[in-house]
């Protein structure tokens, strides 16, 4: 089974996970500041995280935002994780944030580039998750020092779009749970 039992509170902020281990696996930091921007205007709190080496990756993309909370190489993997499950949404490429994503089954919007999203995708729960890739099954280099083109051809506007689609839904599980503990997203 790959659930894990969601052991916190439900919190407001959704989580943005823009690192990746490598450059082939990196959406362009300008795109995830149009994105934290765009939630930021329509009201929704953001919690940006990544690893300690990602520190500076994740100011460049806060600065100027003082509604967003930058948590980079401030969180232990169980507060990582316990932050994800608590989300009403995770926004992330092809790292480990998103496999807590799928097993928490907190929604998510997962980018993908070199690697099609068959091989690591979510594997449970395809109305919580949505999977951007523009690739072919021609499998890319995933640890490639540029961006794969096919998350390269990713826009903010899908990416958005998504977002939006799935904090709507989760407003609407949120409020069934309300109504009937026995409707649970981990269900």
């Amino acid at each position: 089974d790959l659930r894990l039992p969601r052991s916190v509170p439900r919190h407001g902020a959704a989580v943005v996970h823009p690192g990746a281990a490598s450059a082939a696996r990196r959406w362009p930091a300008d795109r995830w500041r149009q994105v934290l921007r765009a939630l930021v205007d329509a009201g929704h709190d953001v919690d940006l995280t990544g690893g300690h080496g990602e520190r500076g990756l994740c100011s460049r993309i806060a600065d100027g935002l003082p509604q967003v909370r930058n948590l980079a190489g401030g969180l232990s993997v169980s507060a990582l994780a316990d932050l994800v499950a608590g989300a009403p949404l995770l926004l992330a490429g092809d790292t480990g944030p998103a496999h807590l994503a799928t097993a928490f089954g907190t929604p998510s919007v997962l980018l993908f580039g070199p690697t099609a999203p068959a091989r690591w995708g979510p594997a449970i729960d395809a109305d919580r998750h949505i999977v951007l890739w523009h690739g072919t099954f021609v499998r890319g280099d995933p640890h490639a020092d540029e961006i794969d083109p096919a998350l390269a051809r990713i826009g903010v506007g899908e990416v958005l779009d998504a977002a939006f689609e799935l904090l709507a839904r989760d407003a609407l599980w949120l409020r069934a749970e309300r109504c009937d503990p026995a409707v649970r997203r981990t269900a």
